[in-house]
């Protein structure tokens, strides 16, 4: 078949839980692409064919680390806004808005040991982070902290490491961790661009493909269409809550992102958008990694609600991680504490080791 001939392909999908987006920079916009329905009897197929693809791809990932420039905007409306103004700022405004946008730029530095889910990052502002005032186009710089802070993840627990400050008058005190349970994949770690929620992309199509072939069910409508050329194919799955003929999801898949999701849309009840991700690849090592990822979402009068973008500036794969990396010990020092979460026990460094402090 042709389909199995073809190297290079373009896919697109509309995902159930789904609350992200993609896009990959040789794409057209699928709204510019003429598709043809594909026979639901090739469905499965299809799912199970991009399941293995991308499944293979991040197998070949044993390791992972690089850095981040990420920038992150949230738009607060209505008296919170006024109030985090208030609280918050340096500078006093003279007219509270009733709109602000907080922003904060940083760089991500992380390393991820893949084989056993170990994920490290150091982050730190890369200018004083604000509250914009969009309709005065006012700026309100804040002060919080330095701006470092460290994440160790890792399948049993979460850790993150701080320097302590409780509002903008105090002074910064010691490094304050604290241990929680291990969290969901975040935007800023790159191994989102392979997960679908807290599912991996080929556990999430096998499970489509799987639905497919059961009948007499009532389940979620599923509309693949196809647009192949010579050098690619682009499939685009439109996926409906059972009984609608709205999609509320759009998944993108590009045979040049290595069968990838490149873009992903999720929708209101009423059609408008919620949510959107786009991606940008890149190969190494033979390996189709991220290069680019944008996050936005919407609120449902279509203003923007959030939007995130995180670029690669440098990245390898499969080279040595130190087993010290993933250990708090390693970034704390004598008098620095810890607030274990899980156990419900707080802790203080004594002589390189935990110290449980009295109840």
């Amino acid at each position: 078949m042709k389909r199995k001939m073809i190297q290079k392909k373009t896919y697109t999908f509309v995902l159930l839980s789904v609350v992200m987006s993609l896009s990959f920079d040789v794409l057209v916009h699928a709204k510019d692409i003429d598709y043809e329905i594909v026979d639901s009897s090739e469905v499965p197929d299809i799912l199970s064919m991009l399941a293995s693809a991308t499944q293979a791809n991040f197998e070949k990932i044993k390791s992972w680390e690089g850095r981040i420039t990420n920038k992150n905007m949230i738009t607060i409306r209505g008296w919170k806004a006024a109030d985090l103004i208030k609280k918050n700022s340096i500078v006093e405004p003279n007219n509270l808005p009733h709109e602000i946008q907080r922003i904060i730029n940083k760089t991500i530095d992380f390393k991820i040991d893949v084989e056993n889910n170990r994920f490290f990052k150091f982050s730190n502002y890369t200018e004083l982070p604000c509250y914009f005032d969009p309709k005065n186009e006012v700026k309100y710089p804040l002060q919080w902290g330095s701006g470092e802070s460290i994440i160790i993840d890792t399948s049993e627990h979460q850790v993150e490491i701080s320097p302590l400050t409780e509002t903008k008058d105090h002074l910064l005190l010691n490094k304050l961790a604290i241990k929680k349970r291990a969290g969901s994949i975040r935007i800023t770690d790159p191994r989102n661009v392979f997960y679908i929620g807290d599912k991996t992309l080929w556990l999430s199509l096998s499970q489509l493909s799987d639905i497919q072939q059961i009948s007499n069910i009532e389940t979620y409508g599923i509309l693949l269409k196809e647009n192949s050329s010579v050098d690619s194919i682009i499939y685009r799955i439109e996926i409906s809550m059972p009984g609608k003929n709205r999609p509320f999801s759009v998944l993108i898949f590009d045979s040049e992102a290595g069968f990838h999701p490149v873009s992903i849309e999720n929708r209101y009840e009423d059609g408008s958008l919620l949510s959107k991700k786009t991606i940008e690849f890149t190969t190494l090592q033979g390996v189709f990694l991220p290069r680019k990822w944008e996050m936005s979402q919407y609120f449902p009068d279509g203003g923007l609600m959030r939007k995130e973008i995180c670029t690669i500036e440098e990245q390898q794969i499969n080279t040595p991680i130190a087993d010290s990396t993933f250990s708090e010990l390693t970034y704390l020092k004598e008098g620095d504490q810890i607030r274990d979460e899980i156990q419900n026990k707080r802790y203080t460094i004594r002589g390189g080791k935990f110290a449980e402090d009295p109840t």
